[in-house]
């Protein structure tokens, strides 16, 4: 049997009580007992198959409802690891601005250390250096003078 819709089924009873003639003065109406008990057994039939539709479009509905239920949870699931993610990554970047900072400060510490270093070396070669030239310069004047007093 095709399928036939309830609603079709129940419009046609009404036609047939609509169409059926009226009793005068009881407000009853008279119907043909066999075309109802057939339209009767048609809806009977039919309730079951709109019912099975019924269930599947329920059994359906309640998948897809699980379905995005799955699907929203998942999607939750990433966008907290993405957002995990993002909170580790500035961590780390934090980190290594923090690791960039202490090092260059390190460096920066250490480069005057080396420089005034330098500067103490530089300064004591240089005190040697004016000591042994003082030294010198006194036995060349002293040389020289000696030179001049035996004239």
């Amino acid at each position: 049997m095709n399928r036939v819709n309830l609603l079709v089924l129940i419009d046609q009873l009404e036609a047939l009580v609509e169409r059926a003639p009226e009793v005068p003065l009881v407000g009853k109406v008279l119907i043909d007992a066999d075309e109802l008990f057939e339209l009767l057994d048609i809806i009977r039939t039919a309730i079951p198959e709109e019912v099975k539709r019924a269930e599947a479009v329920s059994s359906e509905k309640d998948r897809m409802i699980a379905e995005g239920q799955q699907q929203a949870e998942r999607m939750v699931a990433k966008a907290e690891e993405y957002a995990t993610k993002l909170v580790r990554n500035s961590e780390i970047y934090r980190q290594a601005e923090e690791e960039s900072r202490v090092l260059l400060e390190d460096t920066r510490l250490r480069a005057k250390e080396i420089e005034d270093g330098a500067k103490e070396y530089a300064d004591q070669i240089l005190s040697n250096l004016h000591e042994a030239l003082s030294k010198t310069l006194n036995v060349v004047e002293r040389s020289k003078d000696e030179l001049h007093r035996e004239d």
